[in-house]
């Protein structure tokens, strides 16, 4: 979202997101394995690129309620967020229909829905954050059926219009339940910084709760390496899933965006700030050599050393082309064409 200062740890964290988004998608498309390997590589290729949706969706309700845009002009933000989703749809083929729902489309609901609910995150003696876990944690444990399967050509599925729907906000890759909850914790941080002149105080009750999810977070580890199970996989059967997004992930992935933003928010650290001023412009375009790169695991019969490293240059490549883009094209990109527009039709 727009905002009438930079922040430069609000860049920062976005650029951190932006780029681990590039890792995941990157480390998903060069895989050198046709199984699941429990290796240490790929819990950690696993943990930091499951924490790149949730700082993505984070920052954005933390930039939703400080966004003061009018009603028109949030529908207008929310139709070019859908359009965009549908042109990362096309540059992706092989991953997606046109019409797939995704983290754009997501943005795009929260972006009418947040607002709105802004009134309660002050004053209130129940939390919304803990109030609307609690609500979301009981319908996962009780109807685990309402988020459907692990399969994704299921959750990519558009073929009709109620598919489009149910994908959107149940059972896509990025549905508004159970999503919504890393937009709420941002509102939350959102609200703190203007409330309380930090985004996340160091109050002993903040450092309890990140505390209490380290634990579950290491106990649930634990648990599952004695009981010879998956810790973590994006759709296998384990104690964390990403597809669907079930109770413990949400957990790690919540307590995971808070221990970043408690590092950043009075760090120094300017590396990844202009990538998070060109966020979505790098989220969009970064598809497009993935998808001409595809095979080149296979054809190239590439081990886990290369592929590896084809991950890790292909991530940190974004960080010198976006500091070069902003330096010499500025006004050239997603984010200034949506400003452009808005600004000749509001």
């Amino acid at each position: 979202m727009e905002q009438t200062r930079r922040i430069q740890h609000i860049d920062s964290l976005r650029g951190l997101a932006v780029l681990l988004m590039v890792m995941v998608h990157a480390a998903a498309t060069w895989n050198p394995f046709d199984s699941i390997q429990p290796t240490l590589l790929a819990y950690l290729i696993s943990g930091l690129g499951g924490l790149a949706a949730p700082l993505f969706i984070t920052l954005f309700g933390w930039g939703v309620l400080r966004n003061e845009s009018s009603v028109p002009q949030r529908i207008f933000q929310s139709m070019f967020l859908f359009i965009m989703q549908i042109l990362v749809n096309l540059t992706s083929p092989h991953l997606f229909q046109p019409f797939t729902p995704g983290v754009l489309s997501l943005m795009a609901l929260l972006n009418v829905i947040l607002p709105p609910l802004s009134k309660y995150f002050t004053g209130q003696k129940l939390h919304p954050l803990f109030g609307l876990s609690v609500v979301f944690f009981a319908i996962q444990l009780s109807f685990p059926e309402v988020q459907g399967t692990g399969t994704w050509s299921d959750r990519v599925a558009a073929e009709s219009p109620s598919t489009i729907l149910s994908n959107l906000f149940l059972t896509g890759t990025y549905p508004l339940f159970p999503w919504m909850l890393f937009a709420v914790l941002g509102a939350t941080i959102s609200m703190n910084g203007l409330n309380e002149g930090a985004d996340l105080p160091n109050t002993a009750r903040n450092r309890y709760l990140v505390g209490f999810g380290l634990l579950f977070c290491i106990v649930s580890f634990y648990t599952s390496r004695a009981n010879g199970a998956l810790w973590a996989h994006p759709t296998a059967d384990a104690y964390l899933t990403f597809f669907p997004a079930n109770a413990p992930f949400l957990i790690a992935g919540g307590v995971g965006v808070v221990l970043i933003w408690f590092l950043l928010q009075n760090a120094t650290l300017t590396l990844f700030q202009s990538a998070g001023r060109l966020s979505l412009t790098i989220y969009i375009i970064h598809f497009i050599p993935l998808t001409f790169m595809r095979n080149f695991d296979a054809h190239y019969s590439w081990g886990l050393g290369v592929s590896a490293l084809a991950v890790l240059t292909y991530t940190l490549v974004w960080v010198p082309i976006s500091a070069l883009w902003i330096a010499y094209y500025p006004r050239a990109n997603i984010e200034s064409l949506a400003r452009l527009i808005r600004k000749s039709l509001f």
